[in-house]
């Protein structure tokens, strides 16, 4: 079973720009109401230290490995099980629209037999979050 969560947006900002932004993790607890802390050297099959604020205002620790981190594409995920339990794959994807304007999307892959549980508790609140942090994004870009 493979389930996704998604979110996208068009930001009045170019591609740089928000690149910059999503980029520079020490800033995040400036914007990201989601992902409020974020720590990585973003260097490829490194680990990614998560906080983030699921279903209360207490953040929740996790750690994911960097699988993607080139010019506009950055994600990170996570294996249980050798895949069989549980993988998921979050990316972050910047496409230039115009020169001033900026397409963004993330989405989360979930896969393995503990998807249809991990979506039944998390997956309203990932949509949220992943919702509110595009929108974030979007507001501090066009700031």
């Amino acid at each position: 079973m493979t389930d996704v969560v998604r979110a996208e947006i068009e930001i009045d900002c170019g591609i740089e720009g928000v690149w910059e932004i999503l980029r520079d993790l020490e800033r995040y607890p400036e914007w990201n109401p989601f992902t409020p802390r974020v720590e990585s050297s973003l260097q490829m099959g490194d680990p990614v230290h998560l906080y983030v604020r699921l279903q209360s205002a207490k953040l929740s620790h996790r750690v994911e490995y960097v699988t993607a981190a080139e010019p506009y594409r950055l994600c990170w995920g996570m294996k249980m099980g050798a895949n069989v339990l549980l993988k998921a794959e979050r990316c972050q994807i910047l496409t230039a629209i115009d020169e001033h304007r900026t397409r963004y999307v993330s989405e989360d892959h979930f896969s393995g037999l503990l998807t249809p549980f991990v979506m039944g508790l998390f997956g309203g609140s990932m949509q949220r979050g992943f919702a509110d942090c595009a929108s974030a994004l979007k507001k501090r870009a066009e700031a």
